[in-house]
């Protein structure tokens, strides 16, 4: 039986052990997404109501988590969005639905919370196919420390 819920406290070392099994050795030796998940439940713009983890006959499977985030355009006009991530789930159940799954609930969870835009950094390959667009479309650019990355 499949349950999408939100995550309690005495999750987090299995969520943090799912992701770190999910990003083991993907971009880089070794990863660090786990500890950004650690560090992110306490920061001021983590969103407890979307925080969610996957069950599958309950067994901890995957998991996603938001944060607010502005998109500022160049009259200083600001918009409040979201950014997620990091979403995984485990290896042996990746490639089989149900990262979309929880995304797709994650979604509409923020619909219902007032949010109408996610931005997120990703690849491309992944995200395209479930909606995302580029942001070079609308160009959106990564502002770091005053100087401009380019848009994606």
């Amino acid at each position: 039986m499949l349950k999408i819920r939100h995550e309690k406290q005495e999750d987090y070392t299995i969520v943090e052990n799912v992701i770190r099994q999910a990003f083991y050795n993907v971009y880089m030796p070794g990863c660090y997404e786990h500890y950004l998940t650690h560090v992110m439940r306490h920061h001021e713009d983590f969103i407890p109501e979307l925080d969610f983890v996957m069950e599958l006959d309950g067994q901890i499977i995957g998991n996603i988590m938001y944060t607010k985030a502005k998109l500022v355009d160049e009259n200083n006009h600001e918009k409040d969005i979201l950014t997620f991530g990091p979403v995984s789930i485990l290896p042996a159940y990746q490639k089989q639905g149900y990262g979309h799954q929880l995304m797709e609930y994650s979604f509409q969870q923020a619909t219902l919370l007032g949010y109408d835009t996610i931005v997120i950094l990703g690849n491309p390959r992944v995200y395209l196919p479930l909606g995302f667009q580029s942001s070079h479309k609308y160009n959106i650019c990564l502002e770091m420390e005053n100087s401009l990355l380019p848009c994606l």
